[in-house]
């Protein structure tokens, strides 16, 4: 970074509190993934909007607010796709009382995945499977493949919707004919 004042002050906020928020973050999430990838949202935040902080001023407050928020945004996010897939799954087996077309159902259903993991961009698709197939972190898979934690974060986020649209799409279409 250069040394221009906006830059140097937000490095000085930084060093003096990036634990601190670690810490707190790691308190409400107990997760050390989760609560990487929300100290790391912060201070992007914190960084949008450095306009507005004022050198000498205690950022702290501010930053306690930002993971606040931020953990419950995400725990809302979690809730709303578990209940999703909750309903789906508990429809989905109201419709199919025979083994036989479960079995049938799953195997499309497994099918159709794998064939929209392979048309994935590349690295996507190594997100992807990463995540899914192998259960990495947002934090090793950026490791691994040499990129920030939040774009993996953007990479399995895409690849999600992807997938969900293509197989809402495919398996609803099987279902009006």
């Amino acid at each position: 970074m250069s040394d221009s004042p906006p830059n140097a002050l937000f490095e000085k906020i930084f060093e003096e509190n990036n634990a601190r928020v670690y810490r707190f973050a790691f308190k409400l999430t107990e997760d050390a993934a989760r609560a990487q990838e929300i100290t790391q949202q912060c201070f992007i935040r914190l960084w949008e909007n450095m306009h507005q902080v004022k050198e000498g001023q205690d950022v702290f407050p501010l930053l306690f607010v930002y993971v606040k928020h931020l953990v419950i945004d995400e725990s809302r996010k979690l809730y709303r796709e578990k209940k999703a897939l909750s309903r789906a799954a508990l429809e989905q087996t109201g419709r199919n009382d025979t083994s036989g077309e479960k079995m049938f159902l799953h195997k499309e259903f497994h099918s159709q995945l794998h064939k929209l993991v392979e048309k994935m961009p590349e690295q996507r698709r190594n997100v992807y499977m990463l995540s899914r197939d192998y259960g990495y972190s947002h934090k090793e898979i950026g490791q691994q493949l040499s990129i920030s934690p939040a774009t993996v974060k953007n990479h399995l986020t895409a690849a999600l919707q992807y997938i969900r649209r293509e197989l809402i799409n495919h398996f609803n279409a099987d279902t009006t004919q």
